[in-house]
């Protein structure tokens, strides 16, 4: 295209070429997004309110229209009106229920006065009930006078209660219409209110679940999170500083070996101090991540293991759950930190039977193949009036880490007769650091 074609269409080559600021295309579609979002909150039931007050408008026209009209297209118009007016601003009786109310009582009023044998007192009370549902209850209360008064203003004018179509035979007001009357407009005030009250109430309890849900979640990260880091710190504090001398240690006796054996002998000497004290080490930190730290004086716990599941059937037995233990295969062969693990997940599984079934029979099951453990604990339905303790969540948290560690999964599930059955897996071949090598458990990397 020639310079002459773009100035016979009025805009410069450069002007026409350059794109819209970047900042400016992302306002403009935040703009946008929110003038969408704000359309869909104003049309939300708006279909509705549509076909309600289509079908109200209806009604009062086809009622009308039963009984003679006024002679004349003026006449007529003016008849019919007042009763498409009443009905028609129910259409936004969710968004502006207060000028809704007023405009179908002017409209009411405005229909009874020019024509007594039309009616349409249903839309106005269907605004009533609007500004109570969807305005709150001080500023609301205005809604069943302001009915009260529209209902009886033309029928003190007439002289007769012309609330339905009744214009044929007059009615004398008396106390017992007013009272009728008011009595109408405040139920259908009660009903709007405890509509907005009972849909109030919803939505705080779904808030509250959903910010309960929330919390829990990142309760349960967090505890995870602090116990991976508390493990994390212990390891490295109380163990990793031995692990690595050895390390140094060791290459320093390769290098020296050939040509110093004395010094490569007091090398291995320092391995060996090194590897007792990294030992002693770590059946502490055993401890301390099993048990709580002894008062000061106290000697310390002994390391568990699973030869103390009887101890635990014990404590069990004197608190009403009998426990029936079953032990196949070569549970006692297992390394220690794999009896420590299955040790705790059978004391945190009769820990929660306690808590939560009461005094019940408990079954325990533990099974040993090929290298792999597999602790069962399965207790019987509570008693119907049973109210169980309140809990956290941390101990399955704890029991499942406890399994992910050596390579196993917990499985915690209700069974048939309604007890709760826990299976926890300790499969150090499958993921876990340590494997099964000449009867006992190795690091993967010195295979």
């Amino acid at each position: 295209m020639t310079g002459g074609s773009w100035r016979r269409h009025g805009t410069d080559r450069s002007v026409r070429s350059s794109p819209a600021p970047r900042g400016s295309s992302r306002a403009s579609a935040g703009s946008v997004r929110a003038s969408a979002a704000t359309l869909r909150r104003r049309l939300a039931g708006r279909p509705a309110d549509v076909l309600v007050a289509a079908v109200l408008t209806g009604i009062a026209v086809l009622l009308r229209l039963r009984l003679p009209l006024p002679e004349g297209a003026g006449p007529t118009a003016a008849v019919m009106a007042p009763l498409i007016g009443a009905g028609l601003p129910l259409v936004w009786r969710r968004s502006r229920p207060g000028l809704v109310l007023a405009a179908t009582a002017v409209c009411y009023l405005t229909g009874e006065l020019l024509d007594p044998f039309g009616d349409n007192a249903q839309s106005v009370f269907l605004a009533c009930y609007s500004v109570a549902r969807h305005t709150p209850a001080p500023r609301s209360l205005l809604a069943p006078v302001a009915l009260t008064t529209t209902l009886f203003v033309p029928e003190s004018v007439d002289g007769r209660l012309n609330v339905i179509s009744s214009a044929d035979t007059a009615i004398p007001l008396g106390p017992a219409d007013y009272l009728v009357a008011a009595a109408m407009a405040a139920a259908v005030w009660l009903l709007g209110a405890s509509r907005r009250r009972l849909y109030a109430d919803a939505a705080r309890l779904r808030d509250l679940a959903e910010r309960l849900r929330a919390e829990q979640r990142v309760s349960a990260r967090r505890a995870v999170a602090a116990e991976r880091a508390r493990i994390a710190r212990d390891l490295h504090d109380l163990v990793a500083h031995h692990i690595s001398a050895i390390a140094l240690q060791t290459r320093a006796v390769t290098v020296v070996l050939p040509d110093d054996p004395r010094a490569a002998g007091q090398g291995v000497a320092a391995i060996s101090e090194a590897a007792d004290t990294a030992l002693d080490e770590m059946r502490g930190l055993v401890r301390l991540l099993a048990d709580p730290p002894p008062e000061s004086g106290a000697a310390p716990l002994p390391q568990p293991s699973l030869r103390h599941l009887e101890r635990l059937a014990g404590e069990s037995e004197a608190a009403g759950c009998p426990v029936t233990l079953t032990v196949t295969g070569p549970v006692a062969e297992l390394p220690p930190a794999v009896q420590v693990s299955a040790y705790r997940v059978v004391q945190e599984a009769l820990s929660n039977v306690r808590k939560h079934a009461g005094a019940v029979p408990v079954r325990v099951g533990l099974a040993c193949r090929d290298g792999g453990l597999t602790v069962t604990v399965e207790n019987a339905a509570p008693a119907p009036d049973r109210r169980p303790m309140p809990g956290s969540g941390l101990g399955l948290i704890g029991m499942r880490e406890r399994t992910a560690l050596f390579g196993g999964t917990l499985r915690a599930e209700p069974v048939p007769d309604g007890g709760w059955r826990v299976v926890a897996t300790f499969r150090p071949r499958d993921g876990s650091p340590y494997v099964l090598a000449d009867g006992a458990y190795a690091p993967e990397e010195g295979r």
